[in-house]
């Protein structure tokens, strides 16, 4: 009985399991300094926390036919010479984001500044992901707008979003305050910490081929998706203007 388990235990410690790339999903800004920003303020609170990361630009080139082999593949693919274990904050435009992660559980990531067109832009971006890709991400308000959450004014930027999004999309998006680039006390510090940590929550995790079981080797199907879920750049465009 000893000598199987004592055999068990060897074999597992021959495994050589490599930890898991987790990706960040960032939706690209219009003009791309805000999500830039965004992109920035989590690559220092990561670092700060001893997290490897790799920032990865694009996304160029996809296209629904790559889509239909599923996020994963395409993934794993795309990101082939990153280091395991590594958080990848993937900064892609919005199109490109809804076409890949269609079939995912995603939760990219939206960030909110106080200015006008800035509400205007998440707002376009909620809708086409939970419409044209089922999915719902999270909304990181940055600068003014984290005094303005934490005040709970009811006509802040991020006030509007939320009302707008119950109104016409019939649900509210999670929506966390980010500190930026200020002095800050210790009890701030430690809610920036806090938060990021609940943004890698939300990660996409990519196991490294090596650990998976043969089982398990085989192309991911594509569930069938609802009759407003519709992978295909143009139809993401069109939608997004809808």
């Amino acid at each position: 009985m000893l000598e199987k388990r004592s055999d068990q235990a060897s074999g597992l410690s021959a495994l050589k399991l490599r930890p898991p790339t987790r990706v960040l999903p960032v939706v690209q800004s219009a003009d791309g300094l805000l999500s830039l920003e965004l992109m920035w303020r989590l690559e220092r609170a990561l670092q700060g926390m001893g997290q490897p990361v790799t920032v990865v630009e694009g996304l160029q080139g996809l296209s629904p036919d790559d889509a239909r082999l599923g996020h994963r593949r395409v993934l794993q693919h795309w990101l082939a010479g990153v280091p395991p274990g590594t958080v990848v904050l993937l900064h892609a435009p919005l199109e490109a984001q809804a076409v890949l992660l269609a079939d995912s559980m995603a939760r990219p990531l939206i960030a909110l500044s106080d200015a006008p067109p800035s509400l205007v832009q998440a707002y376009n971006a909620l809708k086409v992901l939970w419409q044209a890709a089922g999915l719902w991400p999270v909304v990181l308000a940055l600068r003014c707008v984290e005094k303005a959450v934490v005040s709970g004014r009811s006509d802040t930027t991020a006030e509007a979003l939320l009302t707008g999004c119950e109104r016409h999309l019939g649900r509210v998006p999670a929506v966390w305050s980010l500190g930026y680039d200020s002095p800050v006390s210790g009890a701030q510090m430690d809610a920036d910490e806090s938060c990021v940590l609940k943004v890698l929550d939300t990660a996409l995790v990519l196991e490294d081929p090596e650990n998976r079981s043969h089982d398990d080797d085989h192309p991911e199907r594509c569930p069938t998706p609802a009759a407003d879920q519709i992978i295909g750049v143009s139809d993401v465009h069109c939608q997004r203007h809808a």
